[in-house]
């Protein structure tokens, strides 16, 4: 395929898979499996994806031959360009992402699957970090060449902490318009579900829409696991010309809010983690689960720190 033929149908889903054995599951997974002969895409990054048995199937379904999986993780690339290599994040408590590097143009294109932690108060604090980290590993891994970061970022498109990683990145939401939503919801009311690209004046897409919205019926039980639908886009040719900022026009201000807000989370712990008490067995297990919210918090600071530092220096020369 020549560089001015080239497109890419990607699609990604967390596929809310069981790590064993669960009623319930064959009947979604075979919806699944049918939605993705219906889409045809060319990529697709899935989450919450554990069994080497349900990859086999879904990109059986979708026709992809090439693929990258980290079982720890749940995450899953598959692909018909062959996956040249890949990489992943651990960010901990089963949260991370992974990179496959696909055989397209000169350098090649990288896509992610992500997963972050969902919840509120302590958990969008350590979410706070992860956003940090993954932008990190993105850009580590990913200079010089087009990326797609997909996947199940557990923010609202509306979320401070979503609009800091575009700017960490100087990314593209593909499913933002002209300032418009154009994908809609992707779990309950929200989209928490992602696909970002390096930002480009005019984005190579012809359509970005969300995908899988037939798989869940609306009146589904609270019992049943929080089933998201998914994301599809198709990239033409521009995605190959695409390179991530060396220096992203609005990272050092994101770092700036990072820092202060990763301060404060650490400040907030601390003084919880002093209104505990000390009954028997609840209160101790809070109070180092309250510590070691510290610590992570406190060895997040400290790595915007060192970026802010080494981005002033480098800024400079």
């Amino acid at each position: 395929m020549t560089a001015a033929a080239f497109s890419l149908v990607l699609l990604t889903l967390n596929v809310s898979g069981p790590r064993r054995v669960q009623e319930g599951w064959p009947a979604r997974e075979a919806a699944i499996e049918s939605g993705l002969k219906a889409e045809k895409p060319d990529a697709a990054a899935f989450q919450e994806v554990w069994r080497a048995g349900d990859l086999d199937a879904l990109a059986g379904a979708a026709g992809l031959a090439h693929r990258a999986f980290d079982a720890r993780l749940g995450l899953a690339i598959v692909s018909r360009l062959p996956v040249e290599s890949s990489a992943s994040l651990d960010l901990g408590g089963g949260w991370g992402a992974l990179r496959a590097r696909l055989a397209a143009g000169r350098a090649g294109v990288d896509l992610y699957s992500a997963r972050l932690e969902p919840g509120g108060g302590p958990a969008a604090a350590r979410r706070l970090a992860q956003l940090f980290r993954l932008s990190q590993f993105v850009r580590a891994q990913s200079g010089g060449r087009p990326f797609v970061l997909m996947g199940d970022l557990a923010a609202s498109a509306d979320d401070p902490g979503a609009a800091l990683l575009l700017d960490l990145l100087e990314a593209r939401d593909l499913c933002v318009s002209h300032g418009d939503e154009v994908c809609g919801r992707t779990l309950g009311e929200r989209r928490v579900d992602f696909m970002l690209i390096p930002y480009a004046s005019r984005p190579p897409r012809e359509s970005a829409r969300a995908a899988f919205t037939s798989l869940w019926p609306d009146d589904r039980s609270e019992s049943e696991p929080r089933l998201h639908f998914g994301l599809r886009a198709r990239l033409g040719p521009g995605l190959l010309r695409l390179k991530p900022a060396v220096h992203p026009a609005g990272r050092a201000e994101a770092l700036a809010t990072l820092e202060d807000a990763l301060a404060s989370a650490r400040d907030e712990v601390l003084a919880r983690e002093t209104r505990l008490g000390w009954i028997p067995y609840w209160d101790t297990l809070r109070i180092l689960a309250a510590r070691r919210d510290y610590a992570d918090l406190s060895a997040a600071f400290e790595e915007v720190r060192t970026a802010e530092i080494r981005d002033s220096r480098a800024a400079s020369h």
